[in-house]
């Protein structure tokens, strides 16, 4: 995992030309692979359809996972941290003028045939296309406008998170490895004895270390599901032995079973490979 620092970050957005938006709407596909860009914002709204695979997204309020055959809609000016993994993902830029957004917060949304279809068909015009080609023009404009339909449903993809450092250093360690992390390592990675750690995460969060954890391993397993992956796998690599114990927390947190889940979520993961 290459961890970007926050002068490479701002390097790499000016490289791909991320920094100088133009016109009503672009598109960019990402060429990074395991990178985690440090904090940034983007002068334009965002949305982010990921192809084959998950990412994650976190703000100052909190991390959300982007499941495979999902997007994410960042509105324009909100500070994030982007982790792009394995996968594949496109991106479009909206014009703050053609979405108005005030929500400052991420949405992940349910992507239909409708929203999927289009959001590849743009990634053929980068940006300034939408300047000089009518049809460029007109498409994003289209686009906008069903956006703001969109954004009335979204996903609970999402972990409270921390502005503390030592709490987010925690949530950091966490989510490098959710199959072995633990309170304890948790504590360590915040510097701090483990009550103090449990009394301070509950205080940042309004939840406890255990429960932020079982939450951080389903979002993730959501993502892994998609990807088409068993789910004995699945729940071995978030972290449970159990496949029993898999299965009860995550349909408490979906409402769904895992193998459900999967054989509902997979054809449309499969569709955009």
């Amino acid at each position: 995992m290459k961890i970007l620092t926050p002068d490479e970050t701002r390097a790499a957005l000016h490289g791909f030309g991320l920094d100088q938006p133009s016109g009503v709407g672009f598109a960019f596909l990402d060429p990074s692979r395991n990178t985690f860009y440090d904090w940034h914002a983007h002068d334009y709204h965002q949305l982010v359809y990921a192809i084959d695979g998950p990412s994650q997204i976190e703000t100052r309020a909190g991390r959300y996972v982007l499941p495979a055959g999902r997007a994410a809609w960042t509105p324009a000016g909100l500070e994030h941290r982007t982790l792009i993994s394995t996968s594949r993902g496109a991106a479009l830029y909206f014009s703050p003028e053609m979405v108005t957004d005030t929500s400052e917060r991420i949405r992940i949304l349910v992507a239909e045939p409708l929203m999927r279809e289009m959001i590849l068909h743009a990634t053929r015009w980068p940006r300034g296309a939408s300047e000089v080609d009518p049809l460029a023009s007109s498409f994003f404009r289209t686009l906008a406008l069903l956006c703001r339909e969109w954004l009335e449903a979204e996903l609970p993809l999402f972990l409270p998170g921390a502005t503390h450092p030592a709490i987010a250093r925690a949530m950091d360690f966490a989510a490098g490895d959710l199959a072995s992390a633990s309170q304890a390592g948790a504590a360590a990675a915040a510097g701090m004895s483990e009550r103090s750690f449990r009394r301070a995460f509950t205080r940042e969060t309004g939840m406890s270390w255990q429960a932020w954890l079982g939450q951080a391993r389903i979002l993730t397993a959501m993502g892994l599901l998609t990807e088409g992956r068993r789910v004995t796998d699945v729940a071995a690599e978030v972290g449970y032995a159990s496949l029993s114990a898999f299965a009860h927390a995550f349909h408490k947190l979906t409402g769904e079973q895992p193998a459900s889940f999967r054989r509902h979520h997979l054809p449309a993961a499969r569709a955009v490979q």
